[in-house]
């Protein structure tokens, strides 16, 4: 089967496998982050970006807040103050449970996704 993909095939499959994996991540997130909801402005800025392509051979995609505030307050700071928490507030981690409630839906989308444009069952 690793013979069926050689490197065009990585770099034409890889961004597709991300792109369908991701909103399973941006739900989660939104999910986790509603518990913290004051005005709803920082959840609704959570946004998933495009499959980019980093390094020689690898990919990445990302879904994280977007903007600021009124006061200017970026909410990428706002979920980072949750995540590690602060001197006067302590932890309420969002992205590491979101991470861990996604991984295994995130990693069979992605199987189902290979094996779809691999055409698994055309090969056996």
């Amino acid at each position: 089967m690793l013979s069926a993909l050689d490197k065009w095939e990585a770099s034409r499959i890889a961004p597709i496998m991300l792109e369908e994996a991701v909103p399973i991540l941006e739900k989660n997130v939104k999910k986790h982050t509603a518990l913290h909801k004051d005005t709803g402005e920082m959840q609704s800025s959570i946004k998933k970006t495009k499959a980019k392509r980093t390094g020689k051979d690898g990919y990445s995609i990302c879904v994280r807040p977007t903007g600021t505030d009124e006061k200017d307050v970026r909410n990428m700071e706002k979920v980072a103050y949750l995540e590690y928490g602060t001197s006067r507030q302590k932890a309420s981690p969002v992205l590491s449970p979101a991470v861990k409630e996604s991984e295994e839906a995130i990693c069979d989308k992605m199987q189902e996704v290979f094996e779809r444009e691999i055409g698994v069952g055309s090969l056996w």
